[in-house]
């Protein structure tokens, strides 16, 4: 079975929460390693966060159940965004404007617990 996860975030929202909580606080939603990627531009900061919560509530939708966010986390392999969770990485797609993030994961539930690339193996 196909899963399949899609999320939009205003950026707006995070920069509200990044004002709040501080980094800090934002440690409770994200690794160090999401963190230190995101706070390293300033210019965009809250866009690359918006994309990183977007992330990880599409991968929460496409597992089917509640999955704490700091057990998701957002890499680059290769140049390409995945994520990484419980020890397997799971195709990754994001965008974003100065408004809005967006993130889309799919996976077949087949492979769950072998991860993307046997599943881009098995075509």
């Amino acid at each position: 079975m196909l899963r399949l996860g899609i999320d939009l975030v205003e950026v707006d929202r995070v920069e509200r929460l990044c004002r709040r909580f501080g980094r800090e606080g934002l440690a409770r939603l994200f690794t160090v390693r999401e963190l230190e990627y995101a706070y390293s531009s300033s210019r965009l900061c809250h866009q690359r966060l918006a994309a990183r919560l977007a992330a990880k509530e599409a991968f929460i939708k496409a597992w089917g159940g509640p999955v704490p966010f700091r057990k998701i986390e957002v890499a680059k392999r290769e140049g390409v965004p995945v994520i990484e969770h419980a020890g397997l990485e799971y195709p990754l797609s994001l965008t974003h404007t100065r408004e809005l993030a967006i993130a889309v994961t799919a996976w077949d539930s087949s492979g769950r617990g072998r991860g993307p690339q046997a599943l881009l193996q098995d075509r």
